[in-house]
């Protein structure tokens, strides 16, 4: 029996109509993003099952998008067997030897001289020196732009899976309220959070960003959690390669009342830059509205962006004072807002929106309020 792998990403003339827009003959994809956004080939980290991700380096996949419409799939051909996929042709391979030679045979049959071809700037050097071979290299220009166009406005397939990530991330820190306790171990937190993402129908882990105190989340490290500390939890689900992105807070002891003050103010900034996501807005006017309603609190300016766009990774693109974009119905968009407390610890929210053709939806649907912890707390199992 043979199984269709449909992509929850937009239709081909959606993709092919860009790249006629951009002049381009033709795109050349090789990120697991864009591979599995425009085929449906499971090729990434958050996959049901990341093995194609995780042998990319033996076994690479490829994704050929004509102007006349025609999409190639070039991968390994255990991937293939049972499977079709929303292509029109897929040509395979068994090892990167083979690799290598069906993407040059495939290239020297459909790039003639004068071709403009499109790549990601990721786009490994073996491929761009094959690439060189048919066309010349001031032919071949970013692809970035055209696709991330495209991704920024997500289909009903992108929302529902995002929908169900965002669930799995509340549900998670729901869970991870009753395990914490002081003593206890960031690594076994971190742990802990994974296991719950995963219990909760998670198909991957996008990051445990998890804090005590003051200390850098960014990388994983054994430390204890002390009383009166502030625990934050930055946590991202991932279903099918798409991910969620959420933040809040929790509290060993009685919560001080000008925490408390602040952290409400900076929820009341995000919600309100949440219903300024209508059709049509700048991303830069979001920014400069941010800007002024820190200003109308007596608030530094702490921030470098005020949010971002979420759907196959977890920052897509950030909503800058010089971004090029505008809000669209169907984009998804996390607002991020913090402002330094006097210990040094970064307070604010992040909610997830899903922008309609009126206003704006929120999918963070969990209370922000920081939760307390009392000190003599015994985690629950």
């Amino acid at each position: 029996m043979t199984y269709h792998v449909q992509t929850p990403g937009v239709g081909k003339a959606r993709i092919v109509e860009q790249i006629k827009a951009t002049g381009l003959d033709g795109v050349l994809l090789t990120s697991p993003e864009n591979v599995y956004y425009t085929s449906g080939l499971p090729a990434l980290p958050g996959s049901g099952n990341p093995i194609l991700f995780a042998l990319k380096n033996q076994l690479p996949f490829f994704v050929y998008i004509a102007a006349d419409g025609t999409m190639t799939l070039l991968c390994w051909i255990g991937a293939t067997m049972g499977f079709t996929f929303d292509v029109d042709d897929v040509r395979s391979f068994f090892n990167r030897d083979s690799a290598l030679e069906e993407l040059h045979d495939f290239l020297q049959a459909t790039l003639k001289p004068g071709m403009k071809v499109g790549v990601e700037s990721s786009c490994p050097l073996y491929v761009l020196k094959q690439l060189y071979e048919f066309v010349d290299p001031s032919a071949i220009e970013s692809a970035d732009e055209l696709l991330l166009k495209l991704r920024l406005v997500k289909t009903e397939a992108e929302i529902a899976l995002m929908r169900k990530a965002t669930a799995i991330v509340e549900a998670t820190v729901t869970a991870l309220r009753g395990r914490i306790a002081t003593g206890m171990s960031r690594l076994e937190l971190i742990g802990a959070a994974k296991s719950l993402l995963f219990a909760h129908g998670a198909t991957g882990v996008g990051h445990t960003t998890i804090a005590f105190g003051t200390s850098n989340p960014e990388i994983a490290f054994d430390e204890r959690l002390a009383d009166g500390q502030l625990v934050t939890l930055d946590l991202g689900a991932v279903v099918d390669g798409y991910t969620s992105d959420n933040r809040r807070l929790l509290y060993t002891g009685s919560i001080p009342e000008d925490l408390q003050q602040l952290h409400h103010t900076m929820c009341a900034i995000v919600d309100q830059l949440g219903q300024a996501l209508r059709p049509g807005t700048a991303f830069a006017d979001l920014y400069n509205q941010a800007a002024e309603i820190y200003g109308a609190h007596d608030l530094p300016p702490y921030f470098i962006n005020v949010g971002h766009s979420i759907g196959l990774q977890t920052e897509e693109a950030w909503i800058t004072f010089d971004s090029p974009y505008t809000v669209q119905a169907g984009m998804v968009l996390n607002i991020e807002l913090y402002t330094p407390y006097h210990d040094g610890t970064n307070i604010g929210n992040e909610e997830t929106f899903l922008v309609t053709e009126t206003g704006a939806i929120k999918l963070t649907q969990t209370d922000p309020a920081i939760h307390s912890i009392a000190p003599t707390d015994t985690p629950s199992n």
